[in-house]
């Protein structure tokens, strides 16, 4: 049995090795770059992309659980570096190992584990210490660093191969916490060198930072959204713009439909659950079969566009479990079959996750990573 399903997410796997190599062309050449593939490469599909980004030089790649790592292990990507940026429990420190992944560490208990069931398996697991600056989620203080070095340093098998923190506030125009992050991180670094334990690499930027705050690059940057060609604030378009030694990064995915259905309303008509839109004017509306099932929130209804025809129409009514609804009249000869773009471009119209975002009442990564998986994604110049 063959299945076509119209809605679709398109994959430009060109687009994100361009933004790969854009990136690589803008850092030092001494700069190593994590590319961030968790959470399925926020939605893009996690194999293809870091497959993408290794054949591109990345230096290690980010995962988000141990699944994610185990995923990259068995899918061919044997020696590429994997870190687990969302650490582990104790019970997982046998998979960790076993599958050659590392992982954050910010405790005493999980080194232990780790260190016992490296010398179980006769390897050498690799952590990178998560130092909480100012987040406060994961990580050790700056203040109780020292203790913890003191304790985990000599575990055998277990090797300090990284030490990094998260900031907060990356995004925000206001600079001042993410500097402040930014000093305790370096104070942090110091005293490492101090207690002479060498760490062979420092990480902190992420896709704001390692824009906004040349000065977190230290050895490896973690770049997320800007991969996939998506910026995670407006802020952000204006430092690129200022960056001479950039081209413009690249829309990775583009979510398309089709209509499945056209029909004449009369004017002051109800349209879909609890009639929260009602005709103003004799309409033509289309349905597409597409809905919150498959990621589109439902709290866009009535507030978002899509592009047909080349032209912008409204979203109308409440979005349904697997069906919304759009206003086509004046459209030309539209019809059941017609493409419908979500985000993306048609012709010389585009609609950017962005703005799906910001008339969402969200952030970019939330709308990326809800497309969901009954949406096939359907990858294009692989």
């Amino acid at each position: 049995m063959a299945h076509h399903r119209v809605t679709r997410a398109e994959i430009d796997l060109h687009a994100f090795r361009h933004n790969f190599q854009n990136l690589r062309n803008y850092l030092s050449p001494q700069t190593q770059i994590m590319a961030v593939v968790k959470a399925d490469a926020y939605g893009h599909g996690a194999v293809p992309c870091a497959q993408i980004a290794v054949d591109c030089g990345a230096n290690y790649l980010g995962a988000g659980v141990i699944e994610e790592g185990i995923e990259f292990r068995e899918s061919g990507l044997v020696d590429t570096p994997i870190l687990i940026l969302g650490s582990i429990f104790p019970d997982e420190a046998e998979d960790l190992v076993r599958h050659n992944l590392a992982t954050i560490l910010c405790t005493l208990p999980l080194a232990q584990t780790l260190s016992k069931e490296a010398v179980k398996q006769n390897k050498t697991v690799s952590v990178h210490i998560k130092v909480d600056t100012g987040m406060n989620r994961l990580g050790v203080s700056p203040k109780n660093l020292p203790t913890l070095l003191d304790q985990i340093r000599d575990l055998p098998n277990l090797k300090i191969e990284g030490v990094s923190t998260h900031f907060s506030s990356a995004d925000d125009e206001d600079i001042s916490i993410t500097q402040a992050q930014l000093e305790k991180f370096q104070t942090s670094l110091a005293i490492l060198q101090k207690q002479g334990v060498s760490v062979p690499i420092s990480h902190c930027a992420n896709t704001s930072a390692l824009f906004k705050f040349p000065e977190s690059h230290f050895n490896m940057v973690r770049p997320g959204l800007i991969l996939y060609g998506t910026l995670p604030s407006p802020s952000l378009q204006t430092v690129l713009d200022q960056k001479k030694n950039l081209t413009p990064f690249q829309p990775v995915m583009q979510w398309k439909s089709q209509i499945i259905l056209v029909k004449a309303i009369s004017k002051g008509q109800p349209v879909s659950y609890s009639g929260s839109f009602t005709t103003q004017r004799d309409s033509l509306i289309a349905t597409l079969p597409i809905g919150y099932a498959d990621g589109l929130h439902r709290n866009l209804s009535n507030k978002m566009e899509v592009l047909i025809r080349g032209k912008r129409v409204p979203q109308i009514g409440n979005i349904c479990m697997d069906m919304t609804l759009i206003d086509v009249t004046g459209i030309a000869d539209v019809q059941a079959g017609d493409e419908v773009v979500l985000f993306g471009k048609q012709e010389d119209q585009m609609i950017s996750v962005e703005e799906m975002a910001t008339k969402g009442g969200t952030i970019p990564y939330e709308i990326l990573c809800n497309v969901g998986k009954r949406v096939p994604r359907v990858y294009l110049n692989g």
